[in-house]
């Protein structure tokens, strides 16, 4: 997983060509997972740094309006005063430069990225296992690759984030069971029923995939997005 600080700009020594060596560093790494078609965490975090930059670069600009200004003289003609222009310092000339090289690479990135994921996305399919039941909190989903025999079979639980409207979904890899031709994702899940009787009747859901994506990565973050969609699509049918 590539890495970098949230402060990454402002933090530590403020010179143009040292961060701009960080962050092609940075960059460097994400791009080789997207071509991987490793998808997470990297994309969200290119997108937090892509909108702090942004936030940074307005904050500063805004900073700079704010200095009191010198009144340098009078335009008669056009009847308006003029006033000396702020003069910068280092430091902020030096962020200045730092944050014209890095928004539009950020920006670069992340648009390959959210192309990255659109396509995978497009290729997966989603489906219930059997009788949606009313509770769709909590149940499990069936991760299965099509050039794979295995189905990783993973416990999930629906969680409403702290201080935000906002739901995230915990998983826990419950067991990897071998499919043959004969065995149905709906035999599957009764089994897993019988074997773990604390949930008698749980939401189960398929995520199939006709390559090797992987599923840390890639697959399981989609399937955690559409497992919230569903729910709340079904919760307010």
């Amino acid at each position: 997983m590539a890495s970098l600080k949230q402060d990454w700009i402002t933090e530590g020594w403020i010179d143009f060509e040292y961060k701009k060596y960080i962050l092609m560093a940075y960059l460097q790494g994400v791009n080789q997972n997207f071509k991987q078609s490793r998808l997470f965490p990297d994309l969200p975090s290119v997108e937090k740094h892509y909108k702090a930059a942004l936030n940074l670069k307005d904050s500063k600009e805004q900073i700079v309006a704010s200095f009191p200004k010198k009144l340098k003289g009078i335009d008669l003609k056009k009847k308006q005063f003029i006033y000396e222009k702020f003069q910068e310092s280092e430091h902020l000339s030096e962020i200045d430069s730092i944050l014209e090289y890095s928004l539009p690479l950020f920006q670069q990135t992340l648009t390959e990225g959210q192309s990255h994921y659109a396509d995978i996305e497009a290729k997966l399919s989603f489906m219930p296992v059997g009788i949606i039941p009313l509770h769709l909190k909590e149940g499990y989903v069936f991760i299965y690759r099509g050039h794979n025999s295995e189905t990783q079979i993973y416990h999930y639980q629906i969680r409403l984030v702290q201080h935000s409207n906002q739901s995230s979904v915990h998983t826990t890899l419950v067991d990897t069971v071998r499919k043959s031709f004969t065995t149905t994702f709906e035999n599957l899940k009764l089994n897993l029923i019988h074997k773990r009787r604390e949930l008698p009747n749980p939401a189960t859901y398929l995520v199939e995939s006709p390559a090797e994506y992987p599923v840390q990565e890639t697959i399981l973050p989609i399937a955690k997005k559409w497992i919230v969609n569903f729910d709340k699509q079904y919760t307010i049918r």
